[in-house]
């Protein structure tokens, strides 16, 4: 579909009824509306990586007790990293993704 835009004119939308999960609600809704929505067999599936990711961006499983330490350990420098844990898991990582071991 094109649409052509010229300057000082608008398009119109034609109006649309929005689906909603409350049955009371939408039956409200479709009385205000001149134009109907056809019903779609459209889904969504989230991925168990997907979700992952949520809980990582929500901070879900995170030990704050264990992070403080770590936190305190860094402001008064007594925290020594382990570098050949740090490569090893590095390095673990890198086979996961497919990457060439070394």
């Amino acid at each position: 579909m094109t649409t052509t835009i010229k300057p000082g004119l608008q398009a119109t939308q034609p109006q649309v009824q929005l689906r909603t999960q409350n049955p009371a609600a939408g039956s409200a809704g479709s009385t205000q509306t001149t134009g109907s929505v056809r019903p779609s067999d459209d889904s969504v599936k989230i991925t168990d990586s997907a979700k992952a990711l949520d809980a990582a961006s929500r901070g879900d499983d995170i030990d704050a007790k264990r992070v403080d330490e770590i936190r305190s350990r860094l402001a008064d420098g007594t925290y020594k990293p382990d570098s050949q844990a740090i490569a090893s898991k590095f390095l673990a990582l890198e086979g996961q993704m497919g990457g060439s071991k070394a």
